[in-house]
């Protein structure tokens, strides 16, 4: 069970944020709480706001810890695949952008009879992966153990068995994590936690069709008429003031498309700069 979710630079947060699933320490509703190892765990959270208050970003950090988790041995020594798949900083403060993005739970695992707890973390940089941890605690412990921990200059994988540790050492390449090459390895250590990953399931409960046609519709106009546009960026300034203005992009079609298609990005200032930020929206949008 997921005990707490830490992640730093990522979309709309640009500062330390945490969801953390662990009861309070009070009697009242005592039975809906559950018990894993020595912690107690609420079983459900909610997360309330204003729209636009960045809640489906805390939803999307922990989906791309997941991928990155499960697919990240994809990417060795492949710039260019890196550069698709790295995560998206908050881009309207000019030191934010450059720095890293980090993503870091606190587990349990089903079934474990053990009852151990599990941290697990990675940062990600403009070049790869520049920072990754996995510790554990006994049920009866107090302290965490370290099972192995990197950054650009250390490599320490004292807790992986002995006979894996130089497959680890020649293989690993900076856009890798060693959970998701250490699992390709059948590392029983590093598959346990990717499995963790891979059995979290993903729900929105939004209505998908509605959503995606609406997504893929522009406001009438929007295209050519500069005053379409004042008034839609009007609309998003009442709620997100760093936003200025929108870049439209014809997206080429081929002879027999029937609609015109565009990428639009939303233009930001940033914090400290009269630079702007630009972040794409959608593409293969329409004009109603």
């Amino acid at each position: 069970m997921l005990i707490q979710f830490n992640f730093k630079n990522f979309n709309s947060f640009r500062d330390d944020t945490t969801l953390d699933l662990s009861a309070a320490k009070m009697t009242e509703f005592s039975e809906r709480v559950v018990t894993a190892g020595d912690e107690k765990i609420l079983p459900v959270a909610a997360i309330y706001g204003a729209n636009a208050s960045g809640k489906s970003s805390v939803y999307c950090a922990f989906e791309y810890m997941s991928k990155y988790v499960v697919d990240s041995f994809k990417h060795g020594d492949d710039e260019k695949r890196f550069e698709d798949v790295r995560p998206r900083p908050f881009l309207f403060d000019v030191s934010s952008e450059k720095d890293d993005t980090s993503f870091e739970v606190y587990f349990t695992v089903p079934g474990d009879k053990t009852e151990k707890s599990y941290n697990y973390g990675f940062c990600i940089g403009e070049d790869g992966v520049t920072e990754e941890w996995l510790n554990y605690k006994a049920r009866t412990a107090r302290k965490y153990s370290t099972i192995f921990y990197r950054d650009k200059e250390t490599l320490d994988v004292s807790g992986i068995p002995k006979a894996s540790r130089k497959n680890i050492e020649v293989a690993l390449e900076k856009q890798v994590l060693i959970i998701s090459l250490g699992a390709k390895l059948k590392i029983a250590k590093c598959k346990l936690v990717r499995d963790w990953f891979l059995n979290n399931k993903f729900a929105d409960f939004g209505n998908v069709v509605t959503n995606l046609f609406i997504s893929r519709r522009l406001p009438k106009g929007f295209v050519n008429d500069e005053g379409v546009r004042e008034k839609v960026v009007d609309y998003f300034a009442s709620f997100d003031e760093t936003i200025k203005g929108f870049e439209v992009t014809k997206i080429p079609q081929q002879d027999d498309a029937k609609d015109e298609r565009y990428m639009i990005d939303a233009l930001h200032q940033k914090r400290g700069s009269d630079e702007m930020a630009k972040i794409p929206l959608a593409t293969s949008l329409q004009e109603r």
